[in-house]
């Protein structure tokens, strides 16, 4: 009996107005991440994107939707000091 793959959604972004013109990055991004999930045998079940939007700030819309989508999914957003090998102390 095979194993159900396990389901997974990717998140692209460019930072710029003319990199999100170009479409060159957000496409590369969105083909590394197919890649990615058929090497690893994953189910890319959903790609999120922002286009011309900056990374100082959490509200941009396809990250606000990837986060509900894990939030709907049961699974929490993960800070990102969590992820860091040095977390900051406070």
């Amino acid at each position: 009996m095979q194993q159900a793959r396990t389901a997974v959604a990717g998140y692209v972004r460019v930072s710029t107005e003319q990199q999100a013109g170009e479409g060159v990055s957000l496409d590369a991004q969105r083909t590394k991440l197919y890649a990615y999930a058929v090497a690893m045998d994953l189910d890319l079940v959903a790609v999120f994107e922002d286009a011309g939007l900056s990374a100082k700030t959490l509200a941009r819309p396809g990250l606000q939707a990837a986060l509900a989508a894990l939030e709907r999914q049961g699974l929490g957003p993960r800070r990102r000091e969590a992820r860091s090998p040095h977390p900051q102390r406070p």
